[in-house]
């Protein structure tokens, strides 16, 4: 569950950006839907396919917003400062050491200590492994980012927020809106 905890910290600032982009891909699809073009099979079917197809993809990153904000809103606010600062704001583990005024051992042993709390109360409202197994073992981008937490590719949050970006909008720029599947 530590896993699934770092990925939905680490995705969350980019959740509202990747909903805004989907918004604008489904607007450019039904401004384009009365173009149908023989030549490139598509049909107001598959567009409206493709559109439902993004509707569910953006209920998932809605759903993923509203479960890390109710986790936090229900933490102590040391532990929810510590993961703001270093999921949300970017802030490096030597500057939160500083604000703390710990060393930096200490920094991540309360890092760690707050990342299992995170965990737990995840698990409480129902938000477990098989949860997010079940609701997002399609999304390739935040599973290929799950899986990157587990090898430890990505360690510190400015190589952490370059993968992220370059993730995203890959998984984005694949979304075709001229057939049924996405890509």
């Amino acid at each position: 569950m530590k896993y699934w905890s770092k990925s939905v910290l680490s995705v969350y600032k980019y959740l509202q950006t990747m909903t805004n982009t989907i918004d604008k891909i489904v607007l450019n699809i039904g401004k384009t839907s009365n173009n149908v073009s023989v030549i490139s099979y598509t049909s107001t079917f598959h567009q409206a396919n493709k559109i439902l197809e993004l509707v569910d993809r953006k209920r998932k990153m809605i759903n993923l917003k509203v479960a890390t904000e109710e986790v936090l809103s229900k933490m102590d606010s040391s532990e929810k400062r510590i993961l703001t600062l270093c999921y949300f704001d970017g802030v490096t583990s030597e500057m939160i050491a500083q604000l703390l005024g710990v060393s930096l051992r200490t920094f991540f042993r309360k890092k760690e200590y707050a990342l299992k709390i995170f965990s737990g109360i995840m698990q409480e409202l129902g938000y477990d492994e098989e949860f997010f197994q079940s609701e997002y073992s399609t999304e390739k981008w935040f599973t290929a980012i799950y899986d990157d937490c587990i090898s430890k590719v990505v360690e510190t949050s400015d190589s952490l927020d370059k993968f992220l970006v370059k993730r995203v909008f890959n998984e984005v720029s694949k979304i075709d809106i001229r057939c049924n599947s996405y890509v």
